[in-house]
């Protein structure tokens, strides 16, 4: 065997499992189906906020500029909060943030108005929700905004909780539940990967 030929088959067996593993994960192997870290609905492609088109509580664009600095959670309310709703906003929110720690203040929340708030849903962010930043969107614009979420399962944002990263991506999703133990779980979710995001992040 000569020289030339002994090194050109050296190569080939170093180089040659990763060009199978490549051709492999290229053909066939559907990434979708592979096990994911995170706990929460990934989001792909991701949603600019700005396509949300809210408004603050001056009436001014409530976009990019607004997120940057901190990770949010976002609620998206209706006019009315039932259990779901009052559940979300109080064990999946405002309590996942205070278990955070030292890493709390990394943390803003959101809630998104559709509707003009109802007596119950004021009085619950005033009294148990507080600390919240309130900004406002028309209900059609929000929901096609976010419909290619639901596009497998189903449903539209309506009562449901999403982060945001600092540049104004809105990336994960997790519903809210009207059973306590299933609160209580999604509220472990949302902390697993809020932890889990912020440990990678310089943000």
């Amino acid at each position: 065997m000569s020289p030339r030929l002994k090194n050109r088959l050296t190569l080939l067996a170093i180089v040659g499992p990763f060009i199978v593993f490549f051709i492999a994960g290229r053909y066939f192997v559907d990434p979708w189906s592979l096990p994911r870290e995170n706990k929460g609905q990934l989001i792909i492609p991701h949603v600019q906020i700005a396509a949300l088109a809210l408004r603050d509580a001056n009436g001014e664009p409530y976009d990019q500029a607004d997120t940057e600095g901190r990770w949010s959670l976002l609620y998206v309310a209706g006019a009315d909060c039932a259990r779901a709703c009052k559940n979300g906003l109080y064990y999946q929110m405002r309590q996942v943030q205070r278990t955070l720690g030292e890493n709390m203040e990394r943390l803003r929340r959101v809630v998104v108005l559709t509707a003009p708030a109802s007596e119950d849903l004021r009085g619950f962010l005033d009294d148990q929700a507080a600390g919240m930043v309130e900004t406002r969107g028309d209900a059609g614009t929000v929901k096609a905004a976010l419909a290619p979420v639901y596009e497998d399962a189903g449903g539209d944002a309506l009562g449901d909780i999403f982060v945001v990263s600092p540049d104004g991506q809105i990336f994960l999703r997790y519903p809210t539940h009207e059973d306590m133990d299933a609160t209580l779980e999604e509220a472990e979710n949302i902390r697993l990967d809020l932890e889990r995001t912020l440990k990678g992040s310089l943000i």
